[in-house]
């Protein structure tokens, strides 16, 4: 700009006057202009769209981002000599991990220790929703709020059921996944979408002549990787409304599989060992979760999402690990997660 106002004008003009200022607030606007218009022209089309705009293309094929969900399971608290009197564990009473990034975990209902007793197990969940929240077993030992009589607290099995708000990456596959799949009465994809509308189912799996001729079994599973029995119910009642005549149609759970993580990373600079264990640990954890109801899982797409994470140069997966694949019955889900950082 400053060349063909220069060549236009016949003579140079001074850096500080009021022309070079005004060519460069100019310029700038310009560029911002030009950047806006590429940012537009990507959230035209599902492919590249992202956020609000990637939602509204998923509202049109009658989806929705699935919300982060917040892990639950029980703790433990104990006492070392029987008491006289119950010991009181109010509803909300919150213990941490015992770890580098600790995860809160706070208790869900009120409950006690009786009199003459050692112990009590109470429901709680995690603080904030997502990943993290899903804590090994014997990992949530540290008290925040814990009365005072109570000697020891844990929780004897794993946290689970927490996921993060579904990705773009994760929501554009299944957007793209409807086009190829559109369901229309009679195939497998028709009553998947008919037992998605139940709230929380986000997998589904149709196995055909599951029984015999004339009948198809159709496997459910929610955010905790389970179905719930008014779930169960609510699905059924929707395909009985809308199945093929003649055709026997059997909602029921999905069955899952776990899948365990072993891996040696070479982290970036300017992360710590925590942050990448973390990061690589929610990677393989979204990964997981795109995997439909008898899909396979595949190294070279975790592969991809591990290097996604931006913490890492590379990685080595353990030669025990290999592509799998479920029946249609089953799907997976996480199990132990052990990442080495180099």
């Amino acid at each position: 700009m400053k060349e063909n106002y220069t060549q236009q004008r016949g003579e140079d003009f001074d850096e500080a006057g009021d022309i070079a200022i005004r060519l460069k607030v100019l310029a700038g606007e310009i560029y911002n202009m030009q950047t806006t218009v590429e940012w537009l022209k990507r959230q035209l089309f599902p492919s590249t769209a992202t956020g609000e705009f990637l939602d509204r293309f998923a509202a049109q094929r009658g989806l929705a981002r699935n919300p982060a969900a917040k892990a639950h399971g029980r703790l433990k608290f104990s006492v070392n000599e029987q008491k006289t009197t119950a010991v009181t564990i109010p509803r909300g009473t919150v213990v941490s991990t015992d770890s580098e990034i600790p995860v809160r975990i706070y208790t869900t209902e009120d409950s006690e220790i009786p009199p003459y007793t050692y112990s009590v197990t109470v429901p709680a969940e995690a603080e904030q929703a997502g990943y993290r929240g899903n804590v090994n077993a014997r990992t949530a030992v540290v008290p925040v709020s814990v009365p005072s009589e109570v000697d020891a607290i844990t929780n004897e099995s794993p946290f689970t059921g927490g996921f993060d708000e579904e990705s773009d990456t994760t929501l554009r596959a299944r957007i793209q996944n409807s086009y190829v799949n559109s369901p229309n009465g009679m195939n497998a994809s028709f009553y998947i979408e008919l037992v998605k509308q139940v709230d929380g189912i986000t997998k589904a799996g149709v196995v055909s002549r599951a029984r015999g001729a004339g009948t198809i079994n159709i496997y459910i599973a929610d955010t905790d990787g389970n179905a719930t029995d008014a779930q169960l119910n609510e699905a059924q009642a929707i395909v009985n409304a809308q199945r093929e005549l003649n055709v026997d149609a059997l909602v029921t759970r999905a069955t899952s599989l776990s899948y365990d993580l072993s891996v040696l990373v070479t982290k970036k600079a300017g992360y710590s060992s925590a942050e990448v264990i973390s990061m690589c640990a929610d990677a393989f954890e979204d990964y997981v979760s795109t995997i439909p109801i008898g899909g396979r899982l595949y190294l070279s797409v975790l592969g991809k999402y591990l290097l996604e994470t931006g913490c890492i140069d590379n990685y080595e997966f353990d030669p025990s690990m290999s592509d799998m694949s479920v029946p249609n019955s089953k799907f997976f889900v996480t199990g132990d997660v052990n990442v080495e950082v180099s």
